[in-house]
């Protein structure tokens, strides 16, 4: 079976009000609708779009006075959730977080990718990226990814770089 993409992540949050403000408030994602899970008559979810084809549900307490279980980090669990912008966006994340009283980290450029980490208001890890080389349009990521990955073999090299990122969007344009 081939997936065309990711329907949605769901992340289980501590306040659904205070989460879709913050998503609302840092990454400019429309509410698209709220209703009670149908799994859980405690809880309620919430549905945001990230863009055309993308969207990030949130699921918490009905009532936010209600404890949840915390969870730990470890298999099963959600280490980070990657949203990817363009260069100009990245260019001014920072400022825009620190703006809107969102704290986040300055810009780190790491391989082939510049990030900038920061946390919704339930502790998961967000990170905000873009290829520091991004691919022309009609060139597919998975395909400079698949080609920089054979260069980087090529080279010996531990890790895809810049660099091998631009030769494979030289070599597939």
């Amino acid at each position: 079976m081939q997936v065309s993409g990711i329907g949605y992540p769901a992340i289980i949050v501590k306040n659904v009000e205070e989460s879709i403000a913050f998503y609302q408030r840092a990454f400019g994602m429309e509410l698209l609708y709220l209703e009670p899970n149908r799994d859980d008559p405690e809880s309620v979810q919430a549905m945001l779009r990230v863009s055309d084809d993308t969207c990030l549900l949130l699921i918490g307490p009905v009532d936010p006075n209600l404890k949840l279980a915390d969870a730990s980090l470890g298999v099963g669990s959600t280490q980070y959730l990657a949203l990817r912008v363009d260069g100009p966006t990245l260019d001014r994340a920072f400022f825009e977080f620190s703006n809107s009283g969102i704290r986040g980290s300055e810009e780190i450029r790491r391989g082939y990718e510049r990030l900038v980490f920061l946390e919704d208001p339930n502790g998961v890890l967000l990170i905000v990226t873009a290829w520091i080389s991004e691919p022309p349009a009609g060139v597919s990521r998975a395909d400079v990814l698949r080609r920089a990955a054979s260069l980087r073999d090529a080279d010996r090299a531990p890790f895809i770089e810049d660099h091998h990122i631009q030769r494979a969007i030289a070599e597939l344009s």
